[in-house]
């Protein structure tokens, strides 16, 4: 069942026509069958809700903006570090000191000046997330920290949106979509509780373009949902783990578990 906020998105395209320009600007997606013309009304309806704009959220956010989502809010707390610069390929020398989400917010706007961005400078937590994400499509989440992430799941559980989380350390990079609130499949609560997972490309290390890998593939499956809601060609509910040496994939499905405190 749809959230209310992607039934919004998905009513914005009746009886509305693209401005030229705008014919112009997203041409290339436009010949795609799973965004087309009301596809991409419904994405400038959409409101997404990035949370940390590291690796991850910098560039998912900056393909967002590409791509004509209309409504997007960045949130976190940090400030750009020159160790940054390996892999937050949004941010360069200039930025240096300066806070990610104001930083970023200036160069998204520079993308498409005709957006609705706002930025938070501020670090989400289970205090503040519930307002955060109270109006949004679909919530992106891209921290690096997995009680944060349990943060996340748990506000948009109960809210009812859809979250789509990404994740990189090492040579490898993990993907989740979920619907929440489905019977079918568990949330990340769930994952957590069954899976060793391990995201922490600070003790562990990472590289780069793996960072980018994750970040496209989390792009493509929310840019997809808000295009086309649950109607989308995408899989909800399976986590994904690839290798970006080995050029492998593995996915499963994540059932719900009977003791998850979240979704049970």
């Amino acid at each position: 069942m749809l959230s209310h906020s992607a039934t919004h998105s998905l009513n914005h395209s009746v009886g509305q026509q693209l401005a030229h320009q705008d014919i112009r600007r997203y041409s290339r997606q436009l010949l795609l069958d799973c965004i087309d013309h009301d596809g991409q009304l419904n994405l400038a309806g959409a409101h997404a809700v990035i949370v940390g704009l590291g690796g991850l959220g910098s560039l998912t956010a900056r393909y967002l903006a590409g791509a004509g989502v209309g409504n997007i809010t960045l949130i976190d707390g940090d400030t750009v570090d020159i160790s940054n610069l390996q892999r937050q390929i949004s941010y360069n020398e200039m930025h240096l000191g300066e806070l990610k989400a104001k930083s970023l917010y200036n160069e998204l706007r520079k993308v498409n000046s005709h957006l609705n961005i706002q930025f938070k400078c501020l670090f989400a937590d289970s205090n503040n997330l519930p307002t955060l994400i109270a109006s949004a499509t679909c919530v992106l989440d891209c921290t690096d920290n997995v009680t944060v992430r349990r943060q996340i799941n748990l506000a948009s559980f109960r809210a009812s949106i859809p979250l789509f989380i990404a994740a990189a350390s090492g040579l490898t990079w993990q993907a989740l979509n979920l619907p929440q609130n489905s019977a079918t499949c568990g949330c990340y609560e769930c994952l957590v509780n069954n899976v060793a997972v391990r995201e922490d490309c600070v003790s562990k290390g990472v590289l780069g373009p793996v960072v980018g890998m994750a970040a496209c593939h989390q792009a493509t499956q929310a840019l997809l949902f808000l295009a086309r809601g649950f109607d989308a060609d995408i899989k909800w509910g399976h986590y994904v783990n690839a290798h970006a040496g080995q050029g492998t994939l593995q996915s499963f499905k994540l059932p719900p578990s009977s003791s998850c405190e979240v979704c049970q």
